[in-house]
């Protein structure tokens, strides 16, 4: 058999995960906590097709945006409701996305895991802690942890840095557009993955280099 030929993935040091949509399934959760903060304020519910698109943007975003002529503090109140809303079911009804375990399971001591996200870093680590993987990603880069969120590089660039390693040698792999672009501008490589709202096509459109349909397909994708 011939040497197997170099692919574009020769040289990947580390693997930096998005959160929501690619390694949790936490859509539950956010709809009834974003609804529920909505009630609050004697609004109508949105439609949880409404919702899918806006996972992932960090919450006052979320919100300015369903309510652009409201004051700063409006909005806050309402990112505060969510919160006190997603405490008590953000594991009940959160749930763990196929494919995790085999991927982490494959390149656990292999590359630096690291997280960028743009939700708060207690609330990712609490449902790591929750699913058991409290100890597995040695860097997690969260909103409090960033003047600019993805699609901006700097998660990215940060959480490369934190591992010490190049972004060249970095996979980014998340779920949205934003994802992807924030890989690319950090000048890490991008993967998609089709387990949250975006098709293929979108990510690719976006950067995406690689796009699956399962964390589990991950490690083949390194080692091809």
């Amino acid at each position: 058999m011939g040497a197997m030929q170099p692919t574009p993935l020769t040289g990947i040091r580390a693997v930096v995960f998005d959160f929501d949509g690619t390694l949790f399934d936490a859509t539950d959760a956010i709809c009834h906590s974003l609804n529920a903060a909505r009630a609050v304020h004697a609004l109508a519910p949105l439609p949880r097709a409404e919702i899918l698109p806006r996972i992932g943007k960090p919450l006052y975003e979320i919100f300015q945006t369903l309510e652009p002529a409201v004051s700063p503090e409006r909005v806050q109140s309402h990112v505060d409701a969510y919160r006190e809303a997603f405490w008590p079911v953000c594991l009940t009804l959160t749930r763990e996305l196929p494919g995790l375990r085999i991927c982490i399971d494959h390149l656990r001591g292999r590359v630096g895991l690291a997280i960028a996200t743009n939700r708060l870093g207690r609330g990712a680590q609490y449902i790591l802690d929750g699913f058991g993987f409290g100890n597995v990603f040695s860097v997690i880069v969260a909103l409090e942890d960033v003047e600019k969120v993805k699609p901006d590089a700097e998660p990215v660039r940060k959480a490369c840095a934190q591992l010490g390693v190049p972004p060249a040698c970095a996979l980014m792999v998340g779920d949205t557009p934003d994802d992807m672009r924030a890989g690319c501008a950090a000048g890490a490589l991008a993967v998609g993955v089709t387990t949250g709202a975006y098709s293929a096509a979108a990510l690719r459109e976006a950067g995406a280099q690689a796009v699956l349909d399962s964390l589990a397909n991950l490690p083949a994708l390194l080692e091809s």
